[in-house]
């Protein structure tokens, strides 16, 4: 199986640089399995050390007999420690389960491996694939835009997440102390990491569930920057975008549908930018932003002839609201020790002084915005669609 490995393995050592020099083939570490027969695939990993897993679609001999392949090589820095890595298949129902343990009082540096899971290219749809993983980092060994998956899941720690046009159509990513990127396409996304920047292209489309679409994107101490493309939702969009001590930057555009989306941003310590075309979508959208010590900047196109209610809120931090004049309905702007300014057209003032704007825009109308800060600037204008910021931004870059 060695003639399998070489078209990765520059990809790999240019990863890990500072794997050990001994390399040790474990007996038995390869096992195929038929997709058809095992839709279902756990990979899981126990001890100490580290490692790179790469997924791949096609591309080896495996094609000719439409198995699905995992295989494995090890390397230790003390050759004794070749006993005591194990690499064990099962196969029970239509789940086939992987797992290499290793020995736990070892220095997580003194074990490496390298973990290929292939499917064949004959397979273009699979259940469930799923990975738990300490100190991985996984990714795409080549182009898997024609592999499917109904559910993905990751559980690492230590590692970095990249993916190129991954379909889940449930899709659960998480790591520790790792970055996640790449292109996603699925009708449930949740990308998580802790100590590690998000960077995602996302295509959202219906749920195969029936429930509403689903982004959920979180980190801590990193940056976010999502770029969501709903255009092919019929039942709206909920998603919610975290991060702590990290700038977080969101672009979205939303397509007709039946049922309200709602978009939440949030981060502290940091700045938030929000690029939302909603101008289409025919039906209610509620949009929360806020941070504590930083500025945000956004630019909303608002659906027209539906209530809007968009909360934006920072501590220490200026704010910039961008508006489509499809808004009708009441807007509420407050600030210490700052200024307060609406602009555009057909407004009414009900308060009006220099940290305080309220009022409305147009006859009374089903939507509200609310702007508040502490120690800095709040603006908010109401311009034509032609002008729209949002537009221009999310088309280019979702």
């Amino acid at each position: 199986m060695a003639s399998i490995f070489s078209n990765i393995a520059s990809a790999i050592s240019s990863t890990f640089p500072q794997r050990p020099t001994i390399p040790v083939r474990i007996p038995n570490d390869d096992t195929s399995f038929n997709p058809k027969e095992y839709p279902n695939v756990v990979v899981s990993a126990d001890g100490r050390m580290s490692g790179k897993v790469l997924l791949v679609h096609g591309g080896t001999e495996t094609d000719e007999t439409g198995l699905g392949l995992i295989s494995t090589r090890v390397w230790v820095v003390n050759t004794a420690d070749k006993e005591e890595v194990v690499i064990s298949a099962s196969f029970d129902k239509e789940t086939h389960t992987y797992h290499l343990q290793t020995p736990k009082e070892q220095d997580f540096n003194s074990i490496y491996y390298e973990t290929m899971v292939q499917y064949p290219s004959t397979t273009h749809l699979t259940n469930s694939l799923s990975f738990s993983l300490p100190n991985t980092s996984i990714s795409n060994g080549n182009d898997i835009s024609n592999l499917a998956f109904r559910s993905i899941k990751t559980a690492l720690s230590n590692g970095s997440i990249a993916f190129k046009d991954l379909d889940g159509e449930v899709t659960q990513l998480c790591t520790s102390n790792g970055s996640v990127s790449g292109s996603f396409l699925g009708g449930h996304i949740d990308l998580d990491s802790t100590n590690g920047a998000i960077t995602a292209k996302i295509q959202v489309r219906d749920a195969l569930d029936g429930e509403q679409s689903r982004v959920n994107t979180r980190t801590t101490n990193g940056r976010l920057d999502i770029h969501a493309r709903a255009t092919e939702t019929t039942r709206g969009l909920w998603m919610n975008n975290s991060s702590t001590n990290g700038r977080v930057t969101v672009g979205a555009l939303l397509n007709k549908a039946d049922r309200a989306s709602v978009v939440h941003s949030t981060t502290n310590n940091g700045r938030l930018e929000v690029d939302l075309d909603a101008s289409l979508t025919g039906q209610p959208l509620e949009v929360k932003q806020a941070t504590s010590n930083g500025a945000i900047r956004s630019n909303l196109m608002i659906p027209l002839d539906q209530p809007f209610h968009g909360y934006i809120q920072s501590s220490n931090g200026s704010i910039e609201a961008n508006l489509t004049e499809a808004f009708k309905g009441s807007f509420d702007l407050s600030t210490s020790n700052s200024n307060a300014t609406v602009e555009g057209s057909n407004l009414t003032l009900t308060k009006n002084n220099k940290s305080a704007k309220q009022g409305y825009r147009g006859a009374d109308g089903p939507s509200e915005i609310k702007l508040s800060s502490s120690n800095s600037s709040v603006a908010l204008r109401f311009y034509p669609a032609g002008e729209s910021l949002a537009a221009s931004t999310t088309t280019k870059e979702a």
